[in-house]
């Protein structure tokens, strides 16, 4: 099989070795037999939830299904080998660090936290994975020297707690899934010592990630109203109308994967009101609770349900613009490619594509979703265009 077979070549292959026909395996993910024949003939690109869907009823890893390697993910960062390795090690030496000379004052840690923070707003995923080893190393000795009860000790464990979700966001950005499970571990254990009853409720937005990717809808759902009701149970304040608004917008897009349309609206919905009361754009590090993350939701809540119609006409009514956000706008922009795709508009579809690639270039070739539109462009029109050849090219896609 072609190594650079999409996923519905895929999922056709595995659906054959498993005996079953199209209709057979359209009953297991409770889906139309047409659409299971478009997506294996690579005429409509899979939405996320299919694609899980698929690997559940087949037995696979999702990431098996999309293609995706570790070394797909980093072949063209070599400097991020190093820190991978490091940063692996450091997540391991909790008990016993190692940290450089001289030893780092509290607010001087901090500095450095920020300083990863805006490497991941920047999408320097290779500084972020440089800088965290040494993060850790002194947080470790920070929260061993001071009391959990105290001021200072909360702070430090708050601040590792800021330290484990950014590893996280590294394993998950270069494939190393150990990495992202040990260090969300890590942060979810340690929420309830960090003094802030908010940063509980963080975590699970962060652990809601494993039902997104893994399609347990309604678990995930349930997680999200959970913290949902641990963020009511606390003072209004900004931060916790930050951490409730980005609760909302993760329950949005469980909810339409789902299938539940009337119910992903009425989370974003929820989402506006709490940023309308003041929620604080970034209440905690990799949160966003802005009106523009809302409106992004908003437009890619319909591109979950195939509806691409009702995806453009929504992207029409809005602008998305933020230089400080290039991988939530790329984001959008690979939405909508999806969606002008579905609507039956390729050269538009491309279009947004290249937009995607103009403001969030790592994303972009790393998202499954831009592999397999453009695979249903180049089957859509066999004819295929020097700018879309040119895009795959770019995009390490073999056509």
């Amino acid at each position: 099989m072609n190594a650079d077979a999409g996923a519905g070549a895929r999922i056709a292959r595995l659906r054959k070795l498993a005996g079953w026909t199209q209709p057979q395996l359209a009953a297991r993910i409770f889906v139309s037999t047409s659409l299971v024949k478009k997506v294996e003939q690579g005429r409509t690109p899979p939405s996320p939830a299919f694609v899980t869907s698929c690997a559940a009823a087949l037995g696979v890893e999702v990431r098996e299904l999309y293609g995706v390697r570790v070394a797909d993910n980093i072949s063209e960062f070599h400097s991020e080998s190093a820190g991978i390795s490091e940063l692996r090690e450091a997540l391991q030496c909790f008990d016993d660090p190692q940290p450089a000379e001289p030893a780092l004052r509290p607010d001087h840690i901090r500095a450095h936290l920020n300083r990863a923070e805006s490497f991941r707003r920047g999408q320097k995923y290779a500084d972020l994975a440089l800088i965290l080893p040494q993060v850790l190393h002194h947080l470790f000795v920070q929260v061993a020297e001071t009391s959990p009860t105290t001021w200072q000790g909360e702070q430090n464990r708050g601040m590792l707690h800021d330290a484990y979700r950014l590893a996280a966001t590294v394993g998950g950005r270069f494939g190393h899934p150990d990495i992202a499970a040990t260090a969300s571990e890590r942060h979810v254990t340690l929420a309830p010592a960090t003094g802030d009853p908010l940063r509980s409720a963080v975590s699970d937005w962060h652990r809601s990630t494993h039902f997104l990717q893994n399609g347990h809808y309604a678990g995930g759902l349930r997680l999200l109203n959970r913290a949902l009701q641990h963020v009511e149970d606390q003072p209004g304040s900004h931060a916790a109308h930050g951490v409730a608004a980005q609760l909302q917008l993760r329950a949005a897009v469980l909810a339409a994967r789902n299938d539940d349309a009337e119910r992903a609206d009425d989370h974003i919905r929820e989402a506006r009101t709490r940023v309308s009361l003041g929620a604080s754009p970034s209440p905690y590090y990799n949160t966003d609770a802005s009106e523009l993350n809302v409106l992004i939701h908003w437009c890619a809540v319909p591109v979950e349900r195939y509806d691409g119609t009702e995806a453009v006409a929504r992207a029409s009514r809005i602008t998305v613009a933020d230089p400080t956000r290039p991988e939530r706008v790329g984001h959008h922009h690979i939405d909508q490619a999806r969606a002008w795709m579905l609507h039956g508009d390729r050269e538009r579809a491309l279009a947004e594509l290249n937009l995607a690639r103009r403001f969030s270039p790592h994303h972009t070739r790393t998202h499954p979703s831009v592999r397999e539109t453009v695979r249903a462009l180049a089957t859509a029109d066999r004819r295929a265009t020097t700018s879309l050849a040119g895009f795959a090219r770019w995009a390490g896609i073999q056509m």
